[in-house]
């Protein structure tokens, strides 16, 4: 996981996400990758409907940034609760509600093209959506991380079209969670591989957070200014410092060996790089003026330093997700056993534990058996499994 000190790395020296930073860690002492990221969520909401640039098609400057941690420990929420004050007091209609079904997001984003949706339970949304409730928004919200066009057909045959939507999204999320619902083909190419995850744990501590509000009137300032400015300058590329660095930095992460749960982090990252380095841009006025102008190495640095916190953060989750969900099964097994004394554990215990039907679990520990990692002990008219570390 994210250490302060690697993320301290990341925030540039200058510029709103810098000041909003500062001001986030004197409200609370959640871990310093969380503000890093809801400030950049908050000020993405923010960037012109022409705002962008050509990478892989027409690339823009939305995000979906997810906060990863401890339930309850690590101030998940209420890191995100500062951003979300933050920009309703500078432009409250930017500020979306969370979607009970595509066509209500279709239709909130047809009254706001460009809007943040704040979820604090994320968990619980990945509970439903495999059970089928949400699986159809997880599909639209795949689509509007790429900005693609979308429409619908209400009863009265009324169509209802989004030409340019601009979908960003800031959620939280404990480790079971994700561990639970999610497999390593979500993390490859599908719904979670488009997340810049940002994977903390609280390092500082306080015993009276009264916090620190003056500087919440200027960050208000500064976000209603960049909400009402409505065009910005096309980035027409690279300049040939920038591509080179560019080519540097892209060349290694496609070499690296990562784990095979998490492989497709390596084609994802470059985009949320991008992405990121677009955001710092508009924070330091390149676009501003409507004019085009060329990326350098700067904003493309910061923005990579952001990528490397996500691949960070997913790398450190990796032996958490599952490869499938028989894996999945089978590492609760050995968590339940773990969970006993000395790391014994009959069957009924395991199913205690478990609250699952004993044929699934039965087939796991057989084949937990078969692969040596658990061995089957007998003891008088009964057995136990027993970790096969614990054997002695």
């Amino acid at each position: 996981m994210l250490t302060e000190i690697e993320v301290a790395n990341a925030v540039p020296p200058h510029g709103f996400i810098r000041d909003y930073v500062l001001h986030a860690v004197k409200q609370t002492t959640a871990p310093l990758a969380y503000h890093l990221g809801t400030g950049l969520s908050i000020l993405a909401t923010t960037c012109p409907l022409d705002y962008g640039m050509n990478y892989a098609g027409r690339l823009r400057a939305n995000i979906f940034v997810l906060l990863v941690g401890r339930s309850g420990e690590d101030q998940k929420s209420t890191a995100m609760g500062i951003g979300r004050d933050l920009l309703f007091e500078a432009a409250a209609p930017l500020v979306g509600d969370f979607p009970g079904s595509p066509e209500g997001l279709i239709d909130s984003l047809s009254r706001c093209p460009s809007q943040i949706v704040p979820i604090s339970e994320f968990g619980r949304f990945l509970a439903s959506a495999q059970r089928g409730y949400f699986e159809p928004i997880k599909a639209l919200m795949a689509d509007l991380w790429d900005s693609h066009a979308l429409q619908r057909t209400k009863a009265n045959n009324r169509v209802v079209r989004v030409e340019n939507p601009r979908l960003n999204v800031v959620a939280a999320c404990s480790i079971p969670y994700l561990e639970k619902y999610t497999l390593a083909e979500d993390w490859t190419g599908g719904f979670m591989g488009r997340w810049c995850v940002m994977y903390g744990t609280r390092e500082r501590t306080n015993p009276d957070p009264a916090g620190d509000n003056s500087a919440f009137d200027y960050l208000a300032g500064e976000l209603r200014t960049r909400a009402t400015t409505e065009t910005a300058g096309w980035c027409s590329g690279l300049t040939p410092a920038a591509r080179q660095f560019w080519a540097d930095w892209f060349n290694d992460v496609s070499n690296r060996h990562l784990p095979s749960q998490i492989m497709g982090v390596r084609s994802r990252a470059p985009t949320m790089a991008r992405k990121a380095a677009l955001l710092y841009a508009w924070d330091w006025g390149k676009p501003v003026g409507g004019k085009a102008w060329e990326m350098d190495v700067p904003e493309l640095d910061y923005g990579i330093r952001f990528a490397e916190l996500h691949i960070a953060s997913v790398v450190a989750m990796a032996d958490r997700i599952a490869e499938h969900p028989d894996a999945r099964l089978r590492r609760s097994v050995i968590e339940a056993i773990e969970s006993r004394p000395n790391h014994h554990a009959s069957v009924g215990e395991i199913l205690r534990t478990m609250k699952m039907r004993r044929r699934p679990v039965a087939e796991a520990l057989d084949g937990l058996v078969e692969e040596g990692r658990v061995r089957r002990v007998t003891t008088g008219s009964d057995y136990v499994y027993v970790l096969q570390a614990a054997v002695v």
